[in-house]
């Protein structure tokens, strides 16, 4: 959310809170619950009514959006993120802060709400012992304004909710706002955001704004959301599908020349058995649905969703088991491009987050200042790779290329550096023990007098 600078240049009063959460919620609400529903398989196809009262109405759902988001998710952030830097700095105490609180499992969180909602938001914080930690936030409960400069300064964040009674009444509302130094604590007793009072400020030591927003893209939109219509199509067809086969099933049977009563027409049923005069023909009066047409746009409808999405259908024929990892490379070209944009924009947020990490850590005398710009991001995409190939060029760079940069292409090593360090070491062990063994047969052989 943009605003202007002046507006909150006096402080963050509770009628101008009150309003920035109005607008968050009259932009968002709907938005946010409509693709939420969509990843979890409620789609427009499930409101839809019957025809008439006796005609057929399945409400088939092929989830394609929940298809696309774990799809990205799993293969961008699907193996943990790793973080690299020169010798001449230290970031072990970013990397243990991140690894005691699982970090891999909340980016893997922020990825899918990024995929589904175009914002994900996270809340950097310091717990019981005075340890940076971060905790996924919910994007419809959460907002960051920035300045309306060129650069888009964020100025503060905003995370809300309502509490309630157990039988369900409202107790109050809670909304903190963090600013570069200070955290504003706001509560109210109304079912509504309106009459806060500002309750408690705390100092929060990170110097900058600890609630991070991941933009999904420039645009702030989710993977399957231009997508909709095209998902709403495929449920479509499918339910007609199904419905027309149903129909079928409970077709009209038409009598021609055939005088019977309702009680003659229960008992043929019942028993299976149709008779009638040399004029006399019966037939099912049905709809035929072509089935070859149907497909055709069925796959139609799938291609595009695939194609559209950049999310590539892997249980297609295409996709062998016998493909090299540059024939999989091909086939996933578009999906690779689209990964890596949705990789720039993640990155970007990662170094605002390590930024926080290292000046907190950097207050407590645990780590000294490193510029983030010298920190490598570097992602290992979750794809079934070609080891062989793999160790070949490794072979062939041999010398030409850090061993670091080497190792790290191998998709089984989380941390490229510790595994060369690793290497060298157990390299380094087993050149004394070849040493130390050659000094004992020496021995062995002027001892027995071999000289």
């Amino acid at each position: 959310m943009i605003i202007d600078e002046d507006v909150v240049s006096g402080g963050i009063t509770p009628v101008i809170l009150a309003k920035l959460i109005e607008n968050h919620e009259s932009e968002t609400r709907g938005r946010y619950q409509k693709m939420y529903n969509y990843y979890m398989g409620e789609h427009e196809i499930k409101k839809r009514k019957r025809h008439f009262k006796n005609s057929a109405n399945n409400k088939i759902v092929t989830n394609h959006a929940k298809y696309i988001t774990d799809m990205i998710r799993s293969y961008l952030v699907g193996n943990p993120i790793s973080y690299a830097v020169d010798d001449e700095y230290d970031i072990e105490a970013v990397k243990n802060a991140y690894l005691e609180q699982d970090i891999a499992s909340l980016d893997s969180e922020i990825v899918k709400d990024m995929s589904i909602y175009g914002r994900a938001y996270e809340l950097v914080y310091s717990d019981e012992e005075t340890k940076p930690c971060s905790v996924r936030l919910a994007p419809e409960n959460t907002f960051v304004c920035y300045s309306q400069s060129a650069k888009s300064k964020p100025l503060f964040g905003v995370y809300r909710y309502k509490k309630y009674h157990l039988d369900g009444t409202c107790a109050g509302s809670v909304c903190y706002v963090y600013d570069e130094s200070f955290k504003y604590t706001y509560t109210g007793w109304r079912d509504s955001y309106s009459g806060m009072t500002l309750s408690k400020t705390e100092l929060h030591y990170f110097f900058g704004v600890p609630l991070i927003e991941y933009r999904n893209n420039a645009e702030t939109q989710g993977d399957f959301e231009q997508l909709i219509s095209l998902i709403d199509a495929y449920n479509s067809l499918q339910s007609d599908r199904v419905n027309d086969k149903e129909q079928f099933v409970n077709a009209l049977l038409f009598l021609r020349n055939c005088d019977i009563t309702t009680e003659q027409a229960k008992e043929m049923l019942e028993q299976g058995i149709l008779m009638g005069d040399d004029d006399a023909d019966a037939e099912y009066l049905s709809k035929v649905l072509d089935e070859a047409d149907t497909k055709v746009l069925r796959d139609d409808l799938k291609e595009d969703i695939h194609r559209m999405s950049h999310v590539p259908d892997l249980s297609d024929e295409s996709f062998g088991n016998n493909l090299s990892g540059v024939a999989i490379k091909y086939k996933l070209l578009g999906f690779e491009q689209h990964i890596k944009n949705k990789e720039r924009c993640l990155v970007r947020t990662l170094r605002e987050r390590f930024k926080l990490y290292n000046t907190f850590l950097t207050v407590l005398n645990f780590m000294k200042e490193v510029p983030t710009h010298r920190v490598d991001i570097e992602f290992t995409y979750n794809l079934p790779s070609n080891n062989l190939e793999t160790a070949q060029m490794i072979s062939c760079l041999d010398g030409k290329v850090t061993n670091e940069k080497l190792i790290g292409q191998l998709d089984f090593v989380d941390d490229p550096k510790e595994e060369a360090e690793l290497a060298k070491q157990e390299q380094a062990d087993k050149k004394a023990e070849e040493y130390r063994r050659r000094i004992d047969e020496n021995s062995d052989l002027a001892a027995g007098g071999g000289y």
